[in-house]
């Protein structure tokens, strides 16, 4: 399961090159797989690159092997995909310029320092804003144990789960922050978020 957070600070509108897409239209584009592989990709090359290069690459990433391993047939399947379907609609929507006839791709200067974060979610984990609600919770029954004086929160001074809960949150924001800005990032990392790293 993964939620797309989009730093986007203007808006834009359909199909006008001069402008940045639309939150919605950021969303649209992303909320396929494919799509945010190329648009990392592309971020991490930041230069004009071939059609086949970008298929070899998702192709590599959806079927979890290296690019030398993959068949002529899963690279072919991915480009045929990107060419009639994904790059035209992404660069439609001001995401990409695409040249058809060229097979070449880059990302729109207008979408170029967009940054797209994933919070990318393993069946077993929690999603951090759950993680908060609940440090937010034992925050709250510390600290009314302490100050009520109830079993063995009564012994601590309230000052020390003022404490306590202070350092947690502030470990736990660094360590998310430090999570969402290193690897979950569309273009920061070699892989995609949500792709193994084996």
């Amino acid at each position: 399961m993964s939620e797309t957070v989009v730093d986007t600070s203007q808006g834009g509108g359909g199909q006008d090159r001069n402008q940045r897409p639309t939150e919605d239209q950021v969303f649209e584009i992303l909320s396929n797989r494919r799509r945010r592989y190329v648009f990392h990709y592309l971020k991490q090359r930041d230069r004009e690159v071939y059609l086949r290069e970008v298929a070899e690459q998702v192709a590599a990433w959806e079927n979890d092997k290296s690019t030398r391993d993959l068949s002529s047939a899963e690279t072919k399947r991915v480009k045929t995909a990107l060419h009639q379907h994904h790059l035209p609609k992404m660069d439609d929507r001001g995401f990409v310029q695409y040249d058809a006839t060229r097979e070449t791709v880059q990302l729109d200067e207008n979408v170029a320092d967009l940054e797209v974060y994933l919070d990318v979610v393993p069946g077993a984990d929690i999603p951090w804003s759950l993680y908060y609600l609940g440090l937010a919770g034992l925050g709250i029954v510390m600290l009314t144990g302490a100050w009520a004086d109830l079993g063995p929160l009564a012994s601590i001074p309230e000052f020390s789960c003022a404490a306590f809960i202070v350092v947690t949150l502030l470990v736990s924001a660094t360590i998310h922050t430090y999570v969402t800005y290193s690897r979950l990032r569309l273009g920061g990392t070699e892989k995609p978020p949500g792709v193994s790293d084996k």
